[in-house]
């Protein structure tokens, strides 16, 4: 089962995102270190905001924005 949800703007300098309709963590850095290879770019990489995001477990990854949703996969509900 995977669920679906739309990325929020991300906050913190990109430490934390969050999904803008139900409130799931998308991503969070806040409580430790980032550690980067020298010589790579040192930006975090965040979810773009407004796309549809999908979560399987441990794995997340952009959803095409036309893409019907497949058996298994559901929309997240908004938080109340």
């Amino acid at each position: 089962m995977t669920t679906v949800h739309v990325a929020g703007p991300p906050q913190m300098g990109g430490l934390y995102q969050e999904c803008s309709r139900c409130g799931y963590v998308l991503q969070n850095f806040t409580g430790g270190m980032i550690m980067v290879p020298e010589g790579q770019d040192t930006e975090i990489p965040t979810f773009p905001e407004g796309r549809r995001i999908v979560i399987s477990g441990k794995a997340a990854w952009v959803l095409a924005d036309d893409r019907e949703l497949e058996d298994g996969e559901t929309e997240c509900r908004p938080a109340s």
